[in-house]
């Protein structure tokens, strides 16, 4: 037993059974069971004209392969067959290649006690206690040329067989092609059929049929000894998995509590540190958990590829079962082979992802200067999602080309394939347009990192409407804003033309004021300035401030008095309450030195006739 109970088995060791069962049904279904080896006509319809699978075509002649228990011996020729549906007189060379394996077969095939003969001029009984099972006798047996009607043929016999068997007639056509004459080429053919008949019968020896029972009980043996040993290491990796589990929960409950202590949206050194600190221990368990389930997976198609190769060397042990083992290495092995490479290049190419992530998160920590806990949450999740994003698209592409390769080596047609997926992604995106659409601008707000959830923002849809708030709620279809009378507003993020972000790394306060003309306006200039620093030097304050507000000057002279404007750069959602503090500051300073806010002036012309 690979596992002790269902319960051992998970998602991936269950994909992999059925795969190696449909592969398995796939190749014993898709070849032909018959005594030649020539393969069958692809099972897609093919032209008249065309030659079957296994038969190549030069010219005027085609050729095909004979083979003998899954192994090529020689080739063979024949006359074009141009229309195989009505071939008239004329014998496709595949149907010759049938014929000449078939006679092959006959000297090899296992006989039943019951039909075994009396050696020529031999009359005792325990003559036919013979000590092999095959219908030739391999110490008797010979293979010669012969003449018959004009052709050069093939023959066997052995000391049981008082008429030779015809293996096959040796044409002009062959000896052409080979370019020797018929002769030299009858020498050679006699020579190495011999041979492989000989291999054959001797492997179907009593002895011989003894001692692969033996090996094939050592492959057994080795087989069950290597899977123990894998279900093993499976089990102490499922230990390992909990146990990294287990500590990876901690660690991001540690996370979430550094995150709630620190205060909001104002960077804290010590706090940052940790929680940066224990996002790279959260990254490094998280590593080696992927490290963990790429090992099991290894061994789950460890598993198979023990079983499998095992089941197969054994059965290539015994000429019965040689040529399924053979189907099975065609076959379902390559399937499973290829399943095997794709599967690794997917978590390879994941584990690369990961790493890049790690990268992407590292340098965001050391190179933004105003970093918070909450922009840092943020960006995690940005960075995950994205990654998580990239990780689908990429399975996607991945499986997709191993499916296209295993339905063109199977003779199914790409192009109609894909052509039918054409048609229905076609009336699938009709259907689903806006939906598409409202994933696609999901994702590239996600991934431009446009607006989060905690931001303040402008929306301008595409009718050109105006909507504001608070993000209070994000996914790749909605952005959900909360504005400022409580209601929630709900956003399609297809209808999403234009975004301003108040909130984005840091804001700032526009303040302006209008002063009297009376006024002195350097010495206003002078106070706003004192106040700015006044302002900066709190601590209660400079914690809110990026940086020294700027008193920009004198901005437009108007009928109403001079526009004076200061810049306040401030941490992100703090422009309000700065705002509001600095504007109290300045009306008690201006109060305080008699400075006048500005009023409309107005001028009146009386005409008196």
């Amino acid at each position: 037993m690979m596992f002790s109970g269902w319960r051992h088995f998970d998602r991936p060791s269950v994909r992999l059974a059925i795969a190696f069962l449909f592969s398995l049904t796939l190749a014993l279904g898709w070849t032909s069971q018959v005594w030649a080896q020539v393969s069958p006509a692809n099972p897609v319809v093919q032209s008249a004209n065309q030659p079957p699978l296994g038969v190549q075509r030069l010219g005027a002649i085609e050729i095909a392969t004979v083979k003998l228990d899954g192994e090529n011996l020689f080739q063979v020729v024949a006359p074009t067959v141009w229309n195989r549906s009505n071939p008239g007189k004329q014998i496709p060379v595949e149907a010759r290649v049938e014929e000449i394996e078939a006679n092959l077969n006959r000297v090899i095939a296992f006989a039943p006690i019951q039909n075994f003969a009396i050696p020529i001029g031999s009359t005792l009984q325990g003559d036919r206690q013979k000590g092999f099972y095959t219908n030739f006798d391999p110490k008797t047996l010979q293979v010669f040329v012969s003449q018959l009607d004009g052709d050069t043929i093939l023959l066997a016999k052995d000391a049981y067989h008082s008429v030779p068997l015809q293996l096959l007639t040796v044409t002009q056509l062959d000896a052409d092609y080979y370019g020797l004459s018929v002769e030299q080429l009858a020498q050679q053919l006699q020579s190495g059929i011999y041979q492989q008949l000989l291999e054959q019968l001797n492997e179907r020896l009593p002895r011989a049929i003894k001692q692969q029972v033996q090996n094939a009980f050592i492959r057994a043996t080795a087989t069950i000894g290597a899977s123990l040993l894998l279900w093993m290491l499976y089990k102490l990796l499922m230990v390992r998995e909990r146990v990294l589990a287990t500590r990876q929960a901690a660690v991001v409950a540690q996370s979430k509590a550094a995150a709630d202590t620190a205060t909001g949206n104002v960077p804290h050194a010590r706090y940052l540190l940790e929680f940066r600190h224990l996002l790279q221990r959260q990254f490094t368990l998280e590593r080696q958990r992927n490290l963990v389930a790429f090992l099991r997976w290894l061994l789950i198609w460890g598993q198979f590829i023990v079983w499998s190769g095992g089941i197969t060397a054994i059965l290539s042990l015994f000429p019965l079962t040689k040529q399924l083992a053979l189907q099975l290495l065609s076959a379902p092995l390559q399937l499973l082979l290829l399943w095997l490479l794709v599967g690794l290049a997917n978590r390879m190419s994941n584990e690369l992802l990961d790493r890049f992530a790690k990268n992407w998160q590292d340098y965001h920590f050391f190179n933004f200067q105003f970093f918070t806990i909450a922009d840092a949450q943020r960006k995690s999740l940005r960075i995950s999602t994205t990654i998580s994003a990239i990780k689908g698209l990429k399975t996607f592409v991945v499986w997709a080309i191993a499916i296209g390769w295993v339905l063109q080596s199977l003779g199914v047609s790409i192009g109609s394939v894909l052509a039918g997926g054409a048609i229905v992604a076609f009336a699938l995106s009709l259907g689903f347009q806006n939906l598409v659409k409202d994933l696609v601008n999901g994702c590239l707000i996600l991934w431009e990192d446009q607006y989060g959830i905690g931001d303040v923002v402008a929306i301008v849809n595409t009718s050109g409407g105006k909507t504001g708030g608070f993000v209070e709620n994000m996914n790749l279809r909605v952005t959900q804003l909360r504005n400022d009378e409580g209601r929630l507003i709900t956003i399609p993020n297809s209808a999403i033309a234009q975004v301003e972000n108040l909130t984005r790394i840091w804001s700032r306060v526009d303040f302006t004021i209008e002063v009297a003309y009376e006024t002195d306006i350097k010495m206003a200039l002078a106070l706003l300035q004192e106040i700015a620093q006044q302002m900066y030097g709190e601590p209660q304050w400079r914690d809110r401030l990026v940086g020294l507000p700027e008193v920009l000057g004198v901005d437009n002279l108007a009928h109403t008095g001079m526009m004076i404007r200061v810049w306040i750069k401030t941490q992100p959602l703090q422009q309000w309450v700065v705002g509001r503090e600095f504007r109290l500051r300045v009306r008690v300073a201006f109060e305080e030195h008699g400075i006048q806010i500005g009023t409309p002036q107005q001028a009146v012309w009386y005409e008196w006739h």
